[in-house]
């Protein structure tokens, strides 16, 4: 077992390691560096900045990191780094933790599982400075277990997890002193600023008909500078970024009400059925009535 040592043409010098259900890696950045496409997967993913800034889009929000922040990315949620003002180089340290290994672990130490966990602890945390010397440590450590011959896996993954819980900890905190937002970032870019609101216009709307042309008019921007914009800070275009959310709140609803297949189709902007059945296919990897079935709060209600 080793880790590898990689200098690419970004000059980003990286090591990774998988473990089972467990992925970590470093990556230091010196010359400008945007992830190129959207980021989803099905594991809740610990983002920790060792330098630099960032700007990072997670779901519904815009946010500045600076180092000393770690950032926490549940399942199924489109994020995106990008440079922030002229100096591109950065550090990280990533974490990604499956359901299968870390489902135990969590429900271990909060009451609650993966998916109650996730979407309680999201977003970005600036670690106080005694907080964030002992999340250098732990990093550290874990680094140190690699350089062994035979790394003690079982370590690893418990100190993965503590600084999982040490995020947790720092939210807590940022919460009780910031009116329950958790919210320390802010922006400064206009282009940023004008995203955002077309982000957040979606997630208020996207029940409506929603045309590009019309929603440029509204923010008085040109098409051209939305659509080239929009794609540049989420990593996806509005068409894409749309049918995510409409098929997000398509769970919710199939998961918590007992409305039809067709009314749900309509409060979420679509008007053909059969058509939102394929795009919610596409995205779920299973019909709005299989899914139904297996999330719904109201599983008496339906029979095979």
């Amino acid at each position: 077992m080793h880790l590898e040592n990689i200098q690419t043409e970004q000059n980003t010098e990286v090591f990774q390691k998988e473990l089972d259900s467990l992925t970590i890696s470093e990556s230091r950045i010196i010359k400008s560096h945007d992830m190129r496409v959207r980021h989803f997967h099905d594991t809740i993913e610990l983002y920790i900045l060792l330098e630099g800034t960032r700007y990072f889009f997670i779901d519904k929000k815009i946010h500045v990191i600076k180092e000393g922040t770690a950032v926490v990315i549940p399942p199924g949620q489109i994020h995106k780094t990008s440079t922030y003002g002229d100096n591109s180089k950065h550090r990280r340290f990533l974490f990604q933790f499956s359901r299968e290994k870390s489902e135990g672990m969590i429900s271990s130490v909060f009451p609650a599982g993966f998916d109650e966990f996730s979407q309680k602890y999201n977003g970005p945390a600036i670690f106080r400075p005694k907080q964030w010397e002992q999340v250098l440590l732990i990093i550290s450590r874990i680094k140190n277990e690699f350089e062994n011959e035979e790394p003690n896996i079982p370590v690893i993954r418990a100190l993965s997890h503590e600084a999982l819980f040490m995020y947790a900890g720092e939210l807590d905190h940022i919460r009780s002193i910031n009116n329950d937002t958790g919210d320390s970032t802010s922006l400064v870019s206009d282009v940023h600023n004008s995203i955002q609101k077309v982000i957040e216009y979606l997630n208020e709307n996207y029940m409506d008909e929603i045309l590009i042309d019309d929603l440029a008019k509204k923010f008085f921007i040109s098409r051209a500078y939305l659509t080239r914009n929009f794609k540049q800070v989420t990593g996806v275009t509005i068409v894409q970024y749309l049918t995510v959310v409409r098929v997000r709140n398509a769970c919710m609803l199939l998961k918590d009400t007992n409305e039809s297949i067709s009314e749900i189709s309509e409060k979420c902007g679509y008007t053909n059925t059969t058509y939102f059945e394929n795009v919610f296919r596409r995205l779920r990897g299973v019909s709005p009535g299989k899914y139904r079935k297996v999330h719904s709060k109201n599983k008496d209600f339906f029979i095979d």
